[in-house]
């Protein structure tokens, strides 16, 4: 059976490695004396969290977006597809080899915006005041939304 791997977190400080848990760092070391090995270095990037999800899905799409005219017949799929690619899509003209050129519509992968937090903050911060230009829909605050349905504050008596 072969050995789970090690995952090594660190900072870079001055050009040098600080690691997190240097005694188990040691170890491996010591075990790899003499043996060939490899290592991947990348930056730590948070994923999109489950709130950003609920407020964007739940509260934008099927609130919002749906229960507008704008969007009406539309499921969400396409209201997602519809919206990603007016906000970060592109519009290619490609050549085709026999001299034509054919109009390509670029979508990003949004598997690309949802494995980083920063990437779907930015979206939903293009996305927000392009619905209200575009459409006239005014979308909440996220903190107006719970459960996937727009809350609404009762009041109270006393």
């Amino acid at each position: 059976m072969r050995p789970l791997p090690y995952k090594h977190f660190f900072t870079v400080v001055n050009e040098a490695f600080v690691w997190e848990n240097k005694e188990l760092f040691i170890m491996v070391k010591k075990q790899l004396n003499g043996k060939r090995g490899y290592a991947i270095i990348e930056e730590e990037v948070d994923k999109a969290s489950s709130n950003q999800f609920a407020y964007y899905f739940g509260g934008i799409i099927r609130h919002e977006c749906m229960s507008s005219n704008v969007f009406a017949g539309m499921t969400e799929k396409e209201i997602h597809n519809h919206l990603l690619f007016e906000v970060l899509g592109d519009v290619r003209n490609v050549l085709i080899p026999d001299g034509t050129t054919k109009v390509m519509n670029c979508i990003p992968d949004f598997d690309d915006i949802k494995d980083s937090k920063k990437k779907m903050t930015d979206y939903l911060e293009k996305l927000i005041p392009h619905l209200q230009l575009e459409y006239g829909i005014h979308v909440k605050p996220a903190d107006q939304y719970k459960y996937n349905k727009y809350y609404i504050k009762s009041k109270t008596i006393g």
